[in-house]
């Protein structure tokens, strides 16, 4: 899909600002505007390549290296190895997020094994768990009800960092990930796609 001249008009200038904040010493008359066009089109086709990736002109502008001698846009963002550098930073922030669900929901199912209610373990505002932490866990111990009471929150969680989508693949069903405009409706103990016991995360 070609993105429209206004779609990289924005994209080229979110770039632009970003670098600038990044960059304060880079000497801008070295350099045209064209630069910046030149790497919303990478950032793009990042994106199209794998839309996994999001067009996020900031954390594009961070990926790349960063040093007294590293400030020529050009080289450091309009090339195809400023596309890979940000498709390996986020694959490495997806992994992060990863690791971090899987330590919280380990947290509830040990709890839950020494003998708590998985509502006294959800409910217990426990700082080292997050709102999509105790979601997760409440769909994957299918309980709908006490997974919603989390939803809202941890909708808001994901609008900070939508990378918890892609994180979050492996421990939930895509159609149970939590959004400002769905609702988890109850299922029944025998929904396959919400097992009442948790699967081992091992």
């Amino acid at each position: 899909m070609l993105p429209s001249q206004k779609q990289i008009d924005c994209l080229a200038e979110r770039i632009e600002r970003a670098f600038n904040l990044r960059h304060p010493e880079w000497y801008q008359g070295c350099s045209t505007a064209r630069v910046w066009s030149s790497a919303a089109l990478v950032l793009w086709q990042v994106h199209c390549e794998d839309p996994g990736i999001p067009l996020d002109p900031e954390l594009f502008v961070a990926s790349q290296p960063h040093g007294v001698d590293i400030d020529d846009p050009w080289r450091i963002l309009a090339g195809t190895e400023a596309g890979r550098r940000y498709r390996r930073r986020v694959r490495k922030i997806v992994r992060l997020l990863r690791t971090e669900l899987k330590r919280e929901i380990r947290i509830v199912e040990r709890e839950v094994r020494d003998g708590s209610s998985l509502s006294d373990v959800l409910l217990a505002h426990n700082p080292r768990l997050s709102p999509l932490g105790l979601y997760i866990t409440a769909v994957r111990f299918g309980c709908p009800d006490l997974a919603g009471q989390f939803q809202s929150r941890a909708a808001q969680q994901h609008s900070r960092c939508p990378l918890y989508r892609w994180a979050s693949l492996s421990l939930l069903a895509a159609e149970h990930y939590p959004s400002e405009s769905a609702q988890l409706h109850p299922q029944s103990q025998e929904d396959p796609t919400i097992p009442r016991k948790v699967a081992s995360l091992n």
